[in-house]
């Protein structure tokens, strides 16, 4: 590969990493499992703004909690305005710091929200919305390229032109399969997480990883954005900012 082709493939990317951590940062924030990424946009107002790491530390004792403990008692309820304003659909117990003698010192569990029918559809679909915008720019930043190897006709050998296109292709497909990889297991997440509420509701136990969703159903649905109901639920506009 010459210096010409390397360049312009390394420039296309970059652009196209760039979209797929959109979405996966977006996935994160379409919140099933706890993920300590899913705090990142949470800003903090006290004396001054911070970010919440600036103020609290955070850990995850299981898949499905958050517990974010304040550095100083202070920040209690500006860390509960913050995440709120992230995310409202996190549920709230405010519980005494074990190590702990004094009544002030308070840390946060945020429990993830079950994943009930109504939810179970509200994340599956904005998901998809989520996959086929990220591939939506990925075939337009592809098409922009390849509709300027005719401006390169004369100006450099034919067998390097027919390896962009080669190179072309194959980065167009490359990043389709990291897309749908991605959008693959975060509908195995919601899947399963929608399966524990039911087993939950029948009183059974469940264990995630107990269901077969290598192949999903809606990962080859055909239905376009367009086509699509999308709830206007804060949770999934914020995303979309």
């Amino acid at each position: 590969m010459n210096i010409y082709v390397a360049s312009a493939i390394a420039g296309l990317k970059e652009k196209l990493n760039a979209y797929v951590s959109l979405m996966n940062y977006r996935f994160i924030n379409l919140c099933v499992k706890a993920e300590v990424g899913s705090l990142l946009p949470v800003t903090v107002t006290a004396d001054k703004e911070y970010n919440l790491e600036d103020v609290a530390q955070i850990a995850t004792p299981d898949e499905y909690q958050l517990d974010v403990y304040p550095k100083m008692t202070d920040y209690l309820q500006p860390i509960i305005d913050g995440i709120f304003d992230v995310h409202p659909e996190f549920k709230l117990e405010i519980q005494q710091v074990e190590y702990s003698d004094d009544p002030k010192d308070k840390h946060l569990v945020y429990t993830m929200p079950e994943v009930n029918k109504d939810r179970y559809d509200l994340l599956t679909n904005t998901a998809k919305v989520f996959y086929e915008e990220c591939n939506l720019e990925i075939d337009k930043e592809c098409a922009l390229h390849t509709a300027s190897l005719p401006e390169l006709a004369g100006k450099m050998p034919v067998e390097d032109i027919d390896e962009i296109k080669e190179v072309l292709e194959h980065t167009i497909n490359e990043y389709h399969d990291k897309t749908k990889e991605l959008y693959q297991e975060k509908l195995i997440e919601i899947e399963e997480a929608y399966q524990r509420y039911l087993a939950n509701q029948k009183g059974e136990s469940w264990s995630d990883g107990e269901i077969d969703f290598t192949k999903s159903m809606r990962l080859d649905q055909t239905e376009s954005i367009d086509d699509m109901e999308i709830s206007h639920d804060p949770e999934v506009e914020a995303l979309f900012k």
